[in-house]
């Protein structure tokens, strides 16, 4: 088996998707699944329709076209780019859009295909990300006018998103704001959305308070459904991050990233000679702890390329990384690594979503 190695557990992860949804659905919320951390993969994208999910998500054309025998409907995750018109209305049934030139160009694609396309208009209500800014009223409304009045387009909705840029939370405040707007577009339109989307799996911890704006009826949810917690009430302890959401019924350890010992010895924990930068072009310091065994990992930057990876061994210490090594120290392990060993590592979102993307890595699915 090849090395380095990420291991995905398609049933905890299907059993955290089905509790979300059915969590939503009592509360009168739809759920569109996204699938962008793990990079198109089909398996990953499956177990959350299994889960009850009808819309997958990703925020690229290319990995939409992995999933085309899937039986949902797909979503485009960002507005798209004008160069990609052509590959969005073939490969997505939805999109996100705040741009009126955009959905000209959806419209008019759409014709030559011969497909009708979904827009879900995206608001701006103040992480500053995309979207139309919600106070700029004029563009809002000619945007809606657009997307209806255009051949082959659907109004799938109106979106907002929080948190990702910004660092804006969801607040009954904000979503309520946004509700108030998407009512004023009905009013002046004549016409229902089918889903007000309020956000991603930040506004969870809404619902979970009981203060979700009533009208709000749509998100759209990625970290959520893959770790299972919401990033307003998360907590960092002991390396690990903690959420409220279900900590009963939720399951955790989805993921193990797991790399190859090469190399073990006993070494200086300070280096011998003059010190300049390392291949990240930083200064170091270090502490003298005298000689110390350690392990050489065949994992770097290059396979995963942020910190947020923690060793399963609670005696192991990351000591530093390189583009193709990771550095351990085993002194006070209970184990007797060797060379050929592997050394498991929980990993985060951020380190979830490095180790999908990069193409060294060796991608298992497990079902146990």
């Amino acid at each position: 088996m090849n090395y380095p190695r990420l291991e995905i557990n398609l049933r905890k992860l299907e059993h955290n998707a089905r509790l979300l949804v059915k969590k939503l659905a009592k509360n009168g919320v739809t759920v569109m699944g996204v699938n962008k951390v793990f990079n198109g993969l089909s398996e990953t994208a499956s177990a959350m329709i299994r889960a009850g999910v009808d819309v997958v998500a990703e925020s690229r054309v290319s990995n939409l076209k992995k999933l085309q025998h899937l039986p949902c409907q797909k979503c485009l995750l960002r507005t798209p780019s004008p160069s990609e018109i052509e590959q969005v209305v073939k490969y997505a049934d939805i999109s996100l859009n705040s741009d009126v030139a955009v959905i000209q160009s959806l419209s008019r694609e759409a014709v030559k295909q011969k497909k009708t396309h979904q827009v879900l208009l995206m608001v701006d209500m103040g992480d500053i990300r995309e979207g139309i800014w919600f106070k700029n009223r004029e563009y809002l409304e000619k945007a809606v006018k657009q997307t209806l009045e255009l051949p082959n387009l659907e109004l799938y909705g109106i979106g907002t998103n929080f948190g990702c840029y910004g660092t804006v939370n969801p607040t009954v405040e904000n979503g309520r704001m946004f509700v108030r707007i998407a009512r004023e577009l009905e009013a002046k339109f004549g016409i229902r959305f089918k889903y007000i989307s309020g956000g991603n799996g930040t506004s969870y911890y809404l619902i979970e308070k009981g203060t979700l704006p009533e009208g709000i009826n749509h998100l759209r949810v990625g970290a959520l459904l893959a770790f299972g917690i919401d990033y307003v009430n998360i907590r960092y302890v002991n390396g690990f991050y903690h959420s409220n959401m279900d900590v009963n019924r939720v399951v955790s350890n989805l993921y193990t990233l797991k790399a190859e010992i090469i190399e073990v010895n006993r070494k200086p924990t300070i280096p011998f000679g003059e010190l300049g930068t390392d291949a990240f072009m930083k200064s170091k310091t270090f502490v003298d702890r005298g000689e110390r065994k350690r392990a050489l990992l065949a994992l770097g930057y290059q396979d995963v390329s942020s910190e947020n990876i923690w060793p399963v061994d609670p005696k192991i210490e990351i000591l530093g990384r390189s583009f193709d090594h990771t550095i351990v120290d085993i002194e006070d392990s209970e184990k007797d690594y060797q060379v050929g060993d592997h050394i498991a590592f929980e990993i985060d979102y951020t380190a979830l979503l490095a180790a999908c993307t990069s193409e060294s890595m060796n991608i298992i699915f497990v079902r146990d």
